[in-house]
This record gives C-alpha cells, structure tokens and sequence, in this order.
C-alpha cells in the first residue's frame, strides 16, 4: 500500500476529469471518471467509498469557505448543429 504522507501530488501526472458515473450493489460501489473520450473505472468497497465520499466532501467544503459557493446551474450551451441547419 502506498503511504499517503510520502506522495507529491504536485509530481502525479494528471488527467482532467470533466464527469463520473457510478452504480453500486451491496458489496461493491463502481465507478468511472470520464476525461474527454476517455474513460477510467473502477470498484471499491462501502467502507472506501464512504472515505472517498467524506473527503471529497471536507474538500469543497473547504473551497467553498475560501472561494465562495460553488455555482451548480447547468451552463447554457448551444448545441453547434441548429434547426435551422436541417434542411
């Protein structure tokens, strides 16, 4: 197991993650990350995941008390074929 106090997150390489999807059963949550057109995945168990889901949490919660609230309003993105463009 890799020990969190010794990794330089400045160091990983990094992807830009721009959505995520997920599903769970009783014993296993899964999920991906998307990037773009690709697209990673994996599984875990409750407990991991309740972890995860706790630190992202404490994670905007401390953005949002250093930079306001996060606005969640869908952007107004016009879609680049129109009506008018089907003949």
């Amino acid at each position: 197991m890799i020990d969190p106090t010794k990794v330089d997150l400045n160091q990983l390489p990094k992807k830009f993650c721009d959505g995520a999807i997920g599903a769970h059963s009783k014993e296993v949550f899964s999920f991906a990350l998307t990037s773009g057109n690709n697209i990673d995945s994996y599984a875990t168990t409750p407990q991991v995941m309740k972890s995860i889901a706790l630190w992202v949490n404490g994670q905007v919660q401390s953005y949002e008390s250093k930079f306001g609230e996060i606005d969640m309003t869908p952007p107004q993105i016009q879609s680049p074929i129109q009506i008018a463009d089907l003949k």
